[in-house]
């Protein structure tokens, strides 16, 4: 590609991780034009280039190619720092970084239960927002065609989502608590950590936009509880830092390191839901890493597929529903990045990270060692 060409973001709308990275994009302010994975120059250079179907994947202008969206976010916030996507007060950034694994942990399974379980109200559209990633201007019943492959995939990982009819009210009272308290949030200050979007926000997007305020069943229960909560996941696509609805409001993370008590609360529920699930996940890949001492650096953890590479798998226990869990690799690789932060800082930093941690109910989550350290060959995991 010429070095004036922009970045190419390869994802879809109706992908969870692409709207990560799409709305990081546009408010950093980097140039970026965005295809569907069926375009040409993705199935020729792209895909073999990562050697990976999964999106969003993202080609810079001189030609090299990130998938990934955490790895796609270091990549680019080294070379876009600004405006930073990591608040400058220890706590605030401590939460931040814990919030990158933590909200995925929290509402992945809400936002796929609120997808796939309500079929007669979402597949309309859900199935044909697939077809389009593939066939863009296809047929309605090209796009059914395609929106049914996807679905039957989707229905393949049932199992991996630990879905039951117990769950489902749990999950359901997830999304509404989780509402609640961002509608609190969102109505005195327009991003996490004040007037500036945080890496936190982005991560959001994730099941926010890419799920629920765009399934028509989600998407009414946050427009009827939480509008402004749905009006949040509209800024976040704009490449505007500053929403009308907060044009007096400073373009800036809060001083003094403030975290909002509804900032806490949200983090207070998310270690209570999903922090033993992450410490048990580390129990297990150190067990398997012992097991494995003798496999050499850079040695791919599984070959199996491109989806996330899972070393063990256990029981979990959701708000006193049982929930089968894998102990995923890639989750891990996420927390240990926010733990290499944490212990890089000073000590009387770190003293504050864990009083707020303890306060929160998420101390176990600081004390998380890996016994093998995980990196990424390629776009796969794998062993330092």
């Amino acid at each position: 590609m010429s070095s004036h060409t922009p970045h190419v973001l390869y994802g879809s709308h109706a992908s969870y991780a692409t709207a990560k990275t799409r709305s990081y994009l546009r408010k950093k302010g980097i140039p970026f034009v965005e295809r569907l994975p069926a375009s040409k120059r993705f199935r020729e250079y792209v895909r073999p280039t990562s050697e990976n179907h999964r999106i969003p994947q993202l080609e810079a202008p001189d030609g090299t190619v990130v998938q990934d969206t955490t790895a796609i976010f270091d990549y680019l916030e080294e070379r876009f720092p600004e405006p930073p996507a990591y608040p400058p007060g220890p706590r605030q950034q401590l939460a931040a970084r814990l919030f990158e694994v933590l909200l995925d942990a929290e509402l992945g399974r809400v936002a796929w239960h609120y997808r796939w379980n309500y079929m007669d109200e979402n597949y309309a559209f859900v199935g044909r927002e697939f077809g389009r990633s593939f066939r863009p201007q296809g047929t309605n019943g090209e796009l059914d065609h395609y929106g049914g492959v996807i679905a039957e995939r989707m229905e393949g990982k049932r199992a991996g989502f630990g879905d039951s009819e117990a769950l489902r009210p749990a999950l359901e009272s997830i999304y509404a608590e989780v509402l609640e308290i961002l509608e609190a949030h969102f109505t005195q200050l327009p991003y996490f950590f004040g007037g500036l979007p945080s890496i936190a926000d982005h991560v959001l997007m994730g099941s926010l936009f890419g799920h629920l305020a765009r399934d028509p069943e989600p998407s009414r229960l946050m427009k009827l509880r939480a509008p402004r909560v749905f009006r949040w996941t509209e800024h976040m696509n704009t490449p505007e830092i500053q929403a009308p609805e907060f044009a007096d409001f400073p373009m800036a993370y809060l001083s003094d390191d403030e975290l909002p008590e509804t900032l806490i609360a949200l983090l207070k529920l998310c270690l209570s839901d999903a922090a033993a699930g992450l410490v048990q996940s580390a129990e297990i890949y150190n067990t398997w890493a012992e097991e494995n001492s003798d496999r050499p650096p850079d040695s791919i953890v599984s070959t199996e597929g491109f989806d996330e590479a899972v070393v063990g798998h256990f029981e979990d226990r959701l708000r006193g529903v049982p929930l089968p869990m894998g102990a995923g690799t890639h989750p891990l690789w996420v927390l240990q990045r926010g733990l290499d932060w944490f212990r890089e800082q000073s000590d009387r930093d770190q003293r504050a990270g864990r009083e707020l941690m303890e306060q929160c109910g998420g101390l176990a989550l600081l004390n998380v060692e890996l016994r093998r350290r995980l990196t990424r060959v390629g776009s796969r995991m794998a062993l330092e």
